[in-house]
């Protein structure tokens, strides 16, 4: 998109904020944001407003009572697939995955994924289209820790992700266009 499209307005707040509001209504034990090149513009305009306080690494930020834990991916260039490696050394567990270009995934979708967390992974589909957030089960940490490139867990999931079927199209919209933004 040729500028730092999380912070770009989209129907009146910033790209990456409706994420971070649905994740933050979700009940997690933790959560986790990956950042990259523009990390520090990320942070100051999401949660400065919100008694932004860095400690150590991971540093912690907090936006409305809400604790953050904020990763920065030095090797962003490399692609997603080392934003889920670096995830994946700061988790044990499962990891409910989320995009920040990804605004309209609905709250139920996030729930019912969440309720079928186990020992596979999990995703909403949208008409057959696998869709966010992703559930990446603890058993897939070893694979997490190799990836690289931007392909993501793509080929982890492939046939033995559970879909779990949805009629909110809102699980496969992302925002990599300049139309895109203003859908």
């Amino acid at each position: 998109m040729g500028t730092q499209k999380l912070l770009l307005p989209f129907r009146g707040k910033p790209l990456l904020e409706w994420g971070l509001e649905l994740v933050e209504g979700l009940p997690v034990e933790r959560r986790l944001l990956v950042l990259g090149a523009h990390a520090p513009d990320i942070l100051a305009t999401l949660f400065t407003r919100h008694a932004f306080r860095a400690t150590r690494h991971p540093s912690r930020v907090t936006r409305y009572d809400t604790v953050w834990e904020v990763l920065i991916n030095q090797g962003w260039e490399e692609g997603m697939g080392s934003s889920l490696r670096l995830a994946a050394e700061h988790v044990d567990g499962g990891m409910l995955v989320f995009l920040g270009d990804m605004p309209l995934v609905p709250r139920e979708a996030a729930l019912a994924v969440l309720s079928r967390a186990g020992g596979r992974p999990v995703a909403p589909a949208y008409r057959g289209r696998r869709g966010f957030p992703v559930y990446l089960p603890a058993g897939l940490r070893p694979r997490l820790l190799e990836l690289s490139g931007d392909i993501g867990a793509r080929e982890l999931l492939e046939g033995d992700c559970k879909l779990i079927p949805t009629d909110d199209p809102g699980v496969v919209f992302d925002v990599d266009t300049p139309e895109a933004i203003c859908a």
